[in-house]
């Protein structure tokens, strides 16, 4: 299911706002812009972005764009309807890369979670964990998830359009296995629905189960997935 309206992730927009347009040309004529990630994230043979000139056959200036800038891959967004057109008569071998989700509602859960702002020491204990989670945010909000009067992960959000806030949270090592991620995210949500009246999403970057099953067991549900397709190797 492709939900309308639903905002790019701030991973993915990282991802392209990093990337460089190449233009396709077909007689000195640009036909389209492929758009290369800069190797950070995705390797630097990735499209991460494709852009076809209005009348043009999204599927031949595909294979022109793959040919020109000699790409490996193409990763997007399963409601991406231009990518998903093109990629029509190709012969590409698309993987799950990643999945994105909404909130719908808290569940009950039977763990009970504290959220509050850090401290010197959370930040000595679970900093560096924050700082990673919350890389791709714009202007993270860090809250440190308490169970049992013990700080055992994080919870970030960050407003990345004007309806909707992208939830990420991340269990400290020694807590993980209990079902707390899960808590974690239903808490952070409920309350950022209930304070601020706002969307919530979250997304999963690589095929983690476990993330996958966290994020389900907190009340979201799943939208749609992010694809690599990949050039057959002959």
């Amino acid at each position: 299911m492709y939900l309308d309206g639903f905002p790019e992730l701030a991973y993915s927009r990282l991802v392209r706002k990093r990337a460089r347009g190449v233009p396709i040309r077909d007689g000195g004529r640009a036909v389209a812009i492929a758009w290369m990630a800069d190797g950070t994230i995705d390797t630097a043979d990735t499209m991460v972005r494709f852009d076809v000139t209005a009348g043009e056959k999204a599927p031949r200036r595909l294979a022109d764009a793959f040919q020109q800038t000699n790409a490996q891959a193409i990763r997007f967004f399963g409601g991406d309807d231009v990518v998903r057109g093109a990629l029509k008569g190709l012969e590409l071998n698309i993987e799950v890369t990643g999945a994105a989700f909404v909130f719908r509602h808290a569940p009950p859960l039977p763990v009970k979670v504290t959220l509050r702002e850090g401290s010197m020491r959370d930040s000595l204990v679970l900093g560096e964990m924050a700082r990673e989670q919350a890389a791709a945010f714009d202007d993270p909000k860090i809250l440190i998830a308490e169970i049992g009067h013990e700080a055992v992960g994080v919870a970030i959000t960050d407003a990345i359009d004007k309806n909707w806030s992208e939830l990420r949270v991340a269990v400290h090592q020694p807590h993980r296995g209990n079902g707390y991620g899960a808590a974690i995210a239903a808490s952070a949500a409920d309350r950022l629905v209930a304070s601020e009246g706002r969307l919530v999403c979250a997304g999963i970057h690589t095929i983690d189960e476990p993330s996958r099953l966290s994020l389900e067991r907190g009340g979201f549900r799943l939208v749609d997935y992010y694809f690599t397709a990949y050039r057959q190797l002959h």
